[in-house]
């Protein structure tokens, strides 16, 4: 007998070939038995025989991507995730797989049929706050500062945590508290001293996604902070009370950050950890 090697180049090789991809995903749900499979092979094409269907079987059984299990006295086929998780998805970060996995889990919502009518809500949220200082001065204390201006009730870990704001496109975006660490999103911008974006779940749970992009512009004052957030609700029953709470979160955040720049005022984890006195002025 063969032996079994759940190894990436077994496993994608096992995938290269329509009829044993087309079994992979037949057997994404429930185990099924072989001439349940071959039926459904043959309807579609992908095998012209059971002789076929069967070679194809053991191919994906010796990458470890197809298991034998009994039910009563039928032998049903099923998928082996852990094989197919190593050669893919196991590849990435914890972090970088979380965000992979919430994607898809987006992605099966939005395509899901459901009793619910489905729909789907946006909101753009833009904000300026002028800084009395250079965009170097200002650009340190958001990237290598957050901390100081980043704070309640903005977090996903309860407690003082740090943030990570890394200048590598597609590296996570991180708030760490000792051991435990909860994902903000992925940076997708990055022009040093000017654009810092990445985008994310931004706290709101697997039916969101959006994008946060800060822009520096000098001025004759010091310098022009520019705060932009477009994200997309799967579902939102309250899309404008959501609006309204990020409108002000970030109102918030920028008065924290004018304040750690200009007078030094600590308001985030590594500070008071409370909002500034600030005048809000909703974004139209």
């Amino acid at each position: 007998m063969a032996s079994r090697r759940a190894t990436p180049d077994a496993v994608w090789a096992a995938l290269s070939h329509p009829a044993r991809r087309g079994i992979v995903d037949a057997l994404r749900s429930d185990p099924v038995a072989t001439g349940a499979l071959h039926e459904r092979l043959e309807r579609e094409g992908l095998s012209p025989s059971r002789f076929a269907t069967q070679r194809h079987l053991q191919v994906l059984r010796e990458a470890d991507l197809v298991l034998v299990t009994q039910r009563g006295r039928e032998r049903l086929n099923a998928l082996n995730a852990s094989a197919l998780y190593q050669a893919t998805i196991g590849w990435l970060d914890p972090a970088s797989a979380r965000t992979a996995h919430a994607l898809d889990s987006l992605k099966r919502l939005a395509e899901a049929p459901t009793a619910k009518e489905q729909r789907m809500t946006e909101f753009h949220i833009t904000q300026a706050i002028d800084i009395a200082a250079e965009p170097a001065r200002v650009w340190a204390a958001l990237i290598e500062e957050p901390a100081a201006w980043w704070g309640a009730p903005y977090l996903l870990l309860d407690g003082p945590s740090a943030f990570e704001l890394p200048l590598q496109c597609g590296a996570p975006v991180v708030e760490r508290l000792g051991e435990a660490a909860a994902l903000w999103g992925h940076v997708s911008a990055v022009t040093p001293g000017s654009v810092y974006a990445w985008i994310g779940q931004m706290g709101m749970g697997a039916g969101a996604w959006g994008e946060v992009r800060y822009e520096l512009e000098a001025t004759e004052a010091g310098t022009r902070v520019t705060v932009t957030h477009d994200s997309a609700l799967l579902w939102a029953d309250d899309a404008a009370g959501a609006r309204s709470s990020y409108d002000y979160g970030w109102a918030d955040l920028n008065a924290r950050l004018k304040a750690l720049v200009e007078t030094g005022a600590r308001h985030g984890t590594a500070g008071t950890n409370a909002e500034p006195e600030f005048a809000f002025n909703p974004s139209s």
